[in-house]
């Protein structure tokens, strides 16, 4: 995924104080919500019933209240309008935990846009909404009162009371419509609904799901369950397999040589991993290897640090004070101006008039922004031609495979060819048709991204196919080369852009159902590994598109890593954190690469380990830390997983980690035999969803105390104890009596632990043997080695414990007392004694595993 160069960048800003007649101060895009008689009548109380909460629908005194098992009611919404919304129960039985319905809106008049009251929130403590940044991405706001609820939420969780009841808000797809929340200044919370097409109208949606529980993980499964039961428009997670290389290693080309690729680079990427000892299973060539309109010119670079901005470009003709105050009115004015403001409005206008010119030669020449797909075969770059000796895209695949240990490699692609499409004269060739449209783009979606209104594919078109049987025609033509290639899968970019250019397609919904079908029934008949799609989504958190995954199980879970932006870091976990929430009950995460050699290449290492998504990275050749990779990937190419999406712990789901000055983020997972806690000090940078960009909040974030306990892993919230605690920066072990004894810890800015936290096993006999395995002590994710783990049997007189843990490494455990023999017993019938040390303080026993031969080794610990 990339970003949007203008974002980032000064852009020429001149005449911009003689253009201010012409335009109006109008910053309203918001229609008012509207009533709809006919609807009150059939407006009467509904009770959907659980052992734990009653929610109840009252439309004639406009009220949603949630009363608990004791007759004990909360107001969760109060002046709900009556002739508004009407009210279904969710299609599957209620749990013991979790009760919910659909909401349908009413609205007076069929439209392609309207707005619908909620009412107010009134009895919530806090709030955690997940909410579009950009048209590609969303990210987590938190807060107290409705009016901060961002524009554009598509998921909101609510605190009710401390601990618990917690209400979940889901916006829907109905048909060709999309709906989303927003708090207004009233206190009110807002239900708006768009089909993103002036022509494609209606008077009402199924717009919502809420539902409301006592567990808020529990409440987010069971409420994804039942949408994807009610909408059949995507499956969830759990309805899912997942393709082999989630656990393989991985490299990607983009951060190494961005659009600049070629097959020799990935080569030297391959050769420099395995050089260090790191194998790489799975490759990812990213964007640079598809023959593309303009033809690409040399060193374009579009990370975002790096590249030549328009302002420079216009710098080159007018010189001195001029080119200077031109880019501070730029940055005064404009670059965070929103959308229908005067500066944005001037802006817009130049950019379709005086500038509309300077501004193609800029994406032209400067950007990949520009380009659109003119042919379906590789580029020069990687197939053979005249005066070109490289080798193809099969030669490349073919070499990777069987020189350089990868399993399996994957080619990037953008959902609908590339960042503006197909060219229509390549429809034309090969017999679909392929539209250039210059889309109409909703004042509600510019409202999330202003500078949508001068992006490339805004100002000069994209070229989309409009229905079914085109969009399969495409993805033959787009895929078949790729399979006689060899390639194995396909990272999918730009998806959420598609969804965002309904105006004059059908609605931004229509044309992502189209594109999202045609794509998942390409890669369904194409790139299939062990019963999985093997395909990874990005660009992709509008609700479009992920209310549309039914068979892809592997989606981005937030912007890119970017090398060179030391405040994108923090704010990078946060964002994937919270949004691991939502996006990780329909695919699993995907944290993204990042560099190993990079400043914060070990913070973003203890993420990936602990994230339960895959882990790769995109290192450019000889620049790798390989100690820090080594803790990450085992000898033979494979990362010890976590069980599910890493998510945040239940003490900080409504906690702002990245600005409060005050807060760490914690993100759980699970093992087969145990958890694992990270700890993140995140502070100092945000995300401003009124300037649309990250902000520094503290240039110098305070040094905080955390606390974590075994209870802060969900699935062990059902045991008592005792536990350990492993400490993976310390080498440290710590007993703990109970699920809520607590372990105390100091974070600096930006630094960050991981605790691997196991049960402690008694022996079933008199010598009262405690034992816990923990797992290879040097990894990240100790605890993802151990597949196995037997209960401590035997006698007085002999004692043992056997478990099952992948190699080759330390092996860390707690055990009291002392043991007399640790044996490798992969063989049975031929032991083999391993040397250990103990530290009777502690309890850690610590050996060393050798390489495996055939599987996990087999382990027996024994006390005679």
């Amino acid at each position: 995924a990339k970003t949007h160069p203008l974002k980032n960048v000064s852009m020429f800003m001149i005449l911009f104080w003689s253009w201010l007649p012409l335009f109006s101060r109008t910053n309203s895009f918001a229609m008012q919500p509207q009533l709809h008689r006919r609807q009150r009548r059939r407006m009467a109380k509904l009770h959907l019933l659980s052992p734990t909460y009653r929610l109840q629908l009252d439309a004639e005194d406009g009220s949603l209240q949630i009363t608990s098992a004791d007759g004990r009611s909360t107001c969760l919404l109060d002046g709900l309008p009556a002739t508004s919304w009407s009210a279904a129960p969710a299609p599957r039985p209620q749990t013991p935990s979790t009760s919910g319905m659909f909401l349908r809106s009413s609205h007076p008049n069929a439209a392609s846009a309207f707005d619908t009251s909620l009412g107010r929130p009134t009895a919530f403590r806090r709030f955690l909404a997940c909410a579009r940044l950009t048209r590609y991405w969303m990210g987590p706001a938190f807060g107290s009162a409705a009016e901060d609820i961002p524009l554009d939420t598509q998921f909101l969780l609510l605190e009710a009371e401390e601990g618990g009841p917690y209400a979940l808000l889901l916006p829907l797809l109905d048909g060709d419509f999309r709906a989303s929340l927003s708090g207004d200044r009233g206190g009110r919370l807002v239900c708006h609904q768009e089909s993103g097409d002036g022509a494609v109208r209606a008077s009402g949606t199924r717009a919502l799901y809420l539902a409301v529980g006592d567990d808020p993980y529990r409440l987010l499964k069971e409420s994804f369950a039942a949408v994807a039961e009610e909408t059949r428009t995507f499956a969830t997670l759990d309805a899912k397999k997942l393709p082999p290389n989630v656990d393989e290693f991985g490299w990607c080309t983009w951060d190494a040589f961005y659009s600049e690729v070629t097959p020799q680079g990935v080569i030297e990427g391959v050769e420099s991993l395995r050089a260090v000892g790191i194998q790489p299973k799975t490759v990812i060539l990213d964007d640079g290897w598809q023959d593309v309109k303009p033809q690409k010119k040399p060193a374009v670079e579009t990370e975002g640090s790096g590249e030549t901005s328009l302002a420079s470009k216009v710098a080159n003709v007018l010189s001195g004070v001029l080119s200077k105050i031109i880019s501070a009115l730029y940055e005064k004015f404009v670059r965070r101006a929103p959308h229908n403001s005067l500066p944005n409005k001037i802006w817009r206008f130049l950019t379709r008039t005086v500038l509309k010119g300077l501004t193609w030669d800029y994406f032209d020449n400067d950007t990949d922004f520009a380009r659109q797909l003119s042919g379906f075969e590789p580029n020069e770059k990687f197939r053979k031609c005249a005066g070109n000796n490289s080798m193809d895209l099969k030669e490349l695949a073919t070499q990777l495979k069987t020189e350089l240990g990868v399993a399996r490699l994957f080619c990037w692609h953008a959902l609908h060819g590339y960042w503006r499409g197909v060219t229509p004269e390549l429809g034309e060739r090969k017999g679909f048709n392929a539209t250039n449209v210059v889309p109409d783009l909703s004042e509600h979606l510019l409202s999330v991204e202003p500078v949508l209104a001068w992006d490339s594919v805004s100002l000069f078109g994209v070229g989309l196919v409009s229905d079914e049987e085109e969009a399969k025609r495409f993805y033959n033509h787009l895929h078949n080369p790729l399979v006689a290639a060899g390639v194995d899968g396909v990272k999918v970019d730009v998806q959420s852009g598609v969804s965002s250019l309904g105006g004059g397609t059908g609605g931004g919904s229509h044309i992502a159902r189209v594109y999202t079908q045609a794509l998942e029934n390409s890669v369904s008949e194409r790139f299939v590994s062990d019963g999985a799609l093997s395909c990874i989504n990005c660009m992709c958190h509008s609700t479009e598109n992920l209310y549309r995954y039914k068979e892809t199980s592997v989606a981005r879970a937030s912007d890119d890593f970017y090398p060179r932006r030391p405040d994108s870091h923090s704010v990078h976990l946060v964002n994937v954190a919270y949004n691991s929430l939502f996006i990780g009950e329909i695919c699993l995460p995907d944290w993204d690469m990042f560099h190993s050699q990079n400043e914060a290449g070990a913070l973003h290492a203890a993420a990936r380990a602990i994230s339960g998504g895959p882990v790769y990275v995109s290192d450019a050749p000889g620049k790798h830390d390989a100690d820090l990779l080594r803790r990450l990937v085992l000898e033979d190419g494979s990362v010890l997983r976590c069980l599910r999406p890493g998510r945040p712990t239940r003490d900080c789901l409504f906690l702002d980690v990245g600005k409060d000055n005050a807060s760490v983020l914690k993100v759980w997972n699970e093992n087969i035999h145990g958890g694992v806690v990270g700890l993140f000090n995140s502070q100092g940078v945000s995300w401003n969803f009124g300037t649309h960009e990250n902000e520094v909040t503290n240039k110098s974030p305070p040094t905080l105390n955390a606390s974590t306990k075994p209870h802060d892993v969900e699935s062990l919230r059902n045991m008592d104890g005792p536990f350990v605690a492993y400490r993976h920066r310390k080498s440290s072990l710590e007993y703990l009596n109970s699920g809520e004894s607590e372990l105390e810890i100091e974070l600096a800015p930006r630094e960050w632990d991981i605790i691997t936290i196991v049960p402690v096993r008694k022996s079933k006999t008199e010598n009262d043997i405690l034992w816990a395995p923990i797992g290879l002590g040097d990894m990240l994710n100790s605890g993802g080695s151990v597949s196995e783990v037997n209960d401590v049997v035997g006698s007085q007189l002999a004692t043992c414990a056997k478990f099952s843990s992948r190699g080759p490494g330390r092996f860390v455990a707690y055990c009291r007392p002392e043991p007399s023999r640790v044996s490798l017993v992969d063989d049975p019938n031929m032991p083999t004694d391993l040397p250990f040390t103990f530290d009777s303080h502690s309890g850690l026993l610590s050996f060393i595993l050798p390489s495996e031969k055939e599987g996990p080794h087999e382990v027996k610990v024994a006390w005679e």
